[in-house]
């Protein structure tokens, strides 16, 4: 199947099982079926954890994540795995992500040669799913205790993100404001140092749009609620206010790190960012807020380590 639609889908069906662990969390009944959500009284749960908004809708909800927000129906029996064409794109729209389709009419068109390959069958309904896929269905949410093993420190994809691609980004932006501060004492820079300057600033913001993609492919919120010892929700608030502010210009940042690691045949999307004060402003506000959350989340990393008789792991106490 098409690679694109395939990305898609993927990310869709993350943000669904993100969107029912939240709802499962903040005292929702899921249904054992789709008719069982019908008859589903809400009344008394205005809002979800987070102050996160939803709307139950006939066989389905859709449930506004800080990344973006997603809508779906549970399928006859109970399904989490289905899907449609409008939802796709919708989900696709709210999250500003393109996935390589230069317009509605190319996913259309690629989605119905999904469906007439028989890559994409019916499921119930309007739902689709696919076909080499296994179903997932609802009672699977939440249904395995949290895990009380934080992984091996070399094995942590959160701490591995943070030190090879985070730390790099803030080393080129530590570079940069040297040099912001050197032109605004002095009102100019030698040749050298604007060529660094234009160095900086471009692996400071290729770097950042790496840790951002790796931030938001780990699908933290499940991460922390379902992958790490409890007392790691207690970054889920940060980890929601990080993902809405990723979300207002991820695409015109990844556009420009697509320009800054591989051969381009354009400067427009480079010139677009760095000339924008709004995303400067942006990428600073992101990159702060990377910092923090990665730094809370070392914190407890340290703390674990100790606490678990896994002192070979801590960086307290080690020669500098």
């Amino acid at each position: 199947m098409d690679k694109r639609l395939t990305s898609l889908i993927i990310d869709y069906q993350k943000a669904v099982r993100t969107a029912l662990t939240l709802m499962k969390a903040s005292g929702v009944a899921l249904p054992g079926t789709a008719a069982d959500w019908v008859f589903t009284d809400l009344s008394n749960i205005s809002c979800l954890n987070d102050g996160v908004n939803y709307y139950k809708h006939g066989f389905g909800c859709r449930v506004d994540l800080p990344e973006g927000s997603v809508d779906f129906d549970f399928g006859r029996f109970g399904e989490i795995s289905g899907f449609d064409s409008w939802r796709l794109l919708r989900f696709a729209k709210d999250r500003h992500e393109t996935y390589g389709f230069a317009d509605d009419d190319e996913f259309f068109d690629c989605f119905s040669k999904s469906e007439r390959s028989n890559e994409i069958i019916p499921l119930s309904g309007v739902l689709c799913r696919l076909a080499k896929e296994s179903m997932e269905y609802v009672y699977s949410i939440g249904v395995a205790d949290v895990c009380d093993a934080l992984p091996h420190r070399d094995m942590d994809e959160v701490l591995t993100l943070n030190i090879h691609y985070f730390y790099s980004a803030e080393l080129m932006l530590k570079n940069l404001d040297l040099l912001v501060a050197k032109r605004k004492k002095h009102k100019k820079l030698s040749f050298s140092e604007k060529v660094n300057y234009r160095i900086y600033m471009s692996s400071w913001l290729g770097y950042l749009a790496v840790t951002c993609e790796g931030y938001r492919s780990l699908s933290m919120y499940l991460l922390l609620n379902d992958r790490r010892p409890v007392e790691y929700r207690d970054l889920i608030p940060e980890c929601n206010a990080l993902n809405s502010s990723i979300a207002e210009h991820y695409h015109a940042l990844r556009k420009y790190r697509n320009n800054v690691f591989h051969l381009r045949e354009s400067v427009e999307d480079t010139l677009g960012f760095i000339s924008s004060d709004e995303r400067i402003s942006w990428a600073r506000k992101i990159h702060g807020e990377l910092k923090s959350f990665f730094s809370n989340y070392r914190v407890l990393c340290e703390f674990y380590y100790i606490l678990n008789e896994r002192s070979s792991e801590a960086s307290l106490g080690r020669s500098k």
